[in-house]
């Protein structure tokens, strides 16, 4: 009996390390797929923070136009700038003014 005893108390060993086995393997396993999706993760993050910086950096470049775009409004509308682009484009002059032109 006690042969028979020590055949099922190896068995039962065999069963038990071979389960330890199995559940190492799986540990292993699980440890491998969570490294890569967090390799994954991090390399989207470091891709959505560079995202980030270019369109912050845009948002920046078009405030400053904007603003550019506003002041060029104020200036269109005063009198001196009405004033020079009529002398320019369409010749205007006041009425005590004289023109010299070159001789050709």
């Amino acid at each position: 009996m006690r042969a028979n005893n020590k055949t099922k108390r190896e068995r039962k060993e065999k069963r038990s390390r071979r389960a330890w086995i199995w559940l190492l393997v799986v540990a292993i396993l699980l440890l491998v797929g969570m490294g890569y999706e967090i390799k994954r993760v991090s390399d989207k993050a470091a891709e959505y923070a560079s995202r980030e910086a270019e369109l912050e950096s845009m948002i920046a470049e078009e405030e400053g136009r904007a603003y550019e775009l506003k002041e060029q409004s104020k200036w269109q509308q005063t009198l001196k700038y009405i004033e020079m682009i009529a002398r320019e484009k369409l010749g205007l002059v006041y009425p005590d003014e004289v023109i010299l032109k070159p001789d050709d």
